[in-house]
């Protein structure tokens, strides 16, 4: 009888500690826009603090809501930079082509910074660095090869031959 009471009580123990547990777990509702590509939307869903870093694609201008409408593809994706967005703003901030950080608090811009006008034209990154100039030298000619003026502050002494130490 002690055996069967202490096993009942073993057992109402287990099922009181188990307590009760949902039947299913609730449908998740966050959605996450920043990882999402997508392929013509009407604007970006923004939400928090956003940054991107990429090439502006199009700038085009909606008369009838008096905004310019921006599309950014993203080139840097370190930090959580966006990969894409699509966003309105009532004055021209950047042309097409442009290289641009900007941030975002919501769905409203806060900066907009023009790394390098140009960037990207046609399709095609825009390089337009020259080649470097070789500076002429102003020095005398001489046999070797134009070094120029040598005095004290530019001395050129040779390796030592031979040394010797004394001690005393």
């Amino acid at each position: 009888m002690k055996r069967i009471v202490s096993s009942l009580c073993v057992v109402l123990l287990f099922l009181f500690v188990q307590g009760c547990a949902p039947k299913s777990p609730p449908p998740s509702t966050l959605k996450t826009y920043a990882n999402e590509k997508e392929t013509n939307p009407k604007l970006s869903k923004l939400v928090g603090k956003n940054y991107i870093k990429g090439v502006v694609r199009a700038v085009n201008h909606d008369p009838v809501a008096q905004t310019w409408n921006y599309e950014i593809d993203g080139i840097e994706l370190t930090n959580g930079k966006l990969p894409y967005v699509n966003f309105n703003h009532k004055s021209v901030l950047a042309n097409e082509g442009d290289l641009v950080y900007a941030s975002f608090d919501g769905m409203r811009m806060t900066e907009m910074f023009v790394i390098k006008a140009g960037f990207y034209k046609g399709g095609k990154q825009a390089t337009t660095t020259p080649p470097p100039v070789r500076k002429k030298s102003s020095g005398k000619s001489s046999d070797d090869g134009g070094a120029g003026k040598r005095d004290k502050a530019h001395q050129v002494v040779g390796v030592p031959q031979e040394e010797t130490v004394k001690l005393n």
